[in-house]
């Protein structure tokens, strides 16, 4: 399957997954046996959930071919998922149905749905600020980390990679501490305007945080010995992956979205994601690729 149709199908799933009920489990490239041919058959997307107690199994085909899906394809993707058990069948196509299939779906139960792009000028005024998103992902490793004590802390306590922490009623490691105080601080987040801009500054950037511990946490080190500090100093590298997430509105079985995707320059999928306005909030999901966050893995 070409990569363009895979990206096709990552987007109409995850759409898929913003309409199903929350229960719902949604696979994407699902393998179901076929007792006929007894082998197993892909479905692009199998939304399972449950109804009185019954398992409704709907079978959700994806095409991104250049030409209208003809009557051979609707009917191929019917008996396959007859073959497997599946309970209703809906076929998306990049480009539209010819009129013969829209007529052999309407008399089989069979759901045809297309992606109606709005060109960039007919965006609805509720999505416009969407417009230009991009994402990011990053990875942060210690690189160095030192503790404030008051005067009257014991001369014989030794501050290294051995010491504890009280933390939440267990003692644990003082890195395991650091990089948990640096992630609930929400760095990534409040200064990543900063972060971005120093990163474009130079090779191997690093962020240096103190954060003031007045004394509320129990250090021990190797010895038992044990006192609290007044603040602790975290200085992490990092190193990020950005992405442009070529945002688009589209109508999708009725329904207004806004839906996007990263690829690498292998075409290998990065992000994609669909957002929907409900009660005056955008709402949706986002799913990231392994192979989007930068190579050199850190401790967090």
């Amino acid at each position: 399957m070409p990569a363009r149709t895979n990206e096709f199908q990552k987007l109409v799933k995850i759409i898929n997954r913003s309409l199903a009920p929350s229960d719902a489990k949604v696979t994407e490239s699902a393998m179901l046996y076929d007792h006929e041919s007894e082998t197993d058959r892909e479905i692009d997307i199998l939304i399972e959930s449950e109804l009185l107690n019954c398992n409704i199994k709907i079978g959700v085909e994806c095409t991104a071919t250049s030409r209208p899906l003809d009557v051979r394809s609707i009917e191929s993707f019917k008996e396959k998922h007859r073959k497997v058990g599946i309970n209703q069948t809906v076929v998306v196509s990049k480009n539209g149905f010819t009129s013969t299939s829209k007529k052999y779906a309407k008399k089989n139960n069979i759901r045809l749905l297309t992606f109606n792009d709005a060109k960039s000028e007919n965006w609805s005024k509720k999505y416009e600020k969407l417009k230009g998103l991009s994402i990011y992902a990053r990875n942060y490793s210690l690189r160095n980390l030192s503790v404030v004590f008051s005067e009257g802390v014991d001369k014989n306590f030794i501050f290294d990679n051995s010491v504890t922490v009280l933390f939440k009623d267990e003692f644990i490691s003082v890195h395991k501490f650091a990089l948990d105080t640096f992630v609930s601080a929400n760095i990534s987040k409040l200064a990543s305007k900063e972060l971005k801009d120093n990163e474009e500054g130079g090779e191997d950037p690093w962020i240096e945080v103190g954060f003031d511990l007045n004394k509320h946490y129990i250090f021990k080190d190797k010895n038992g010995l044990e006192d609290s500090p007044l603040q602790i100093i975290i200085v992490m590298n990092y190193e990020s992956n950005y992405s442009d997430l070529d945002s688009r509105q589209v109508k999708y079985d009725g329904k207004e979205f806004v839906i996007g995707g990263a690829q690498d320059e292998d075409d290998n999928h990065l992000a994609s994601f669909a957002l929907k306005e409900a009660d005056g909030k955008f709402i949706g999901n986002l799913e990231v690729s392994p192979n989007f966050f930068p190579t050199k893995q850190g401790e967090l």
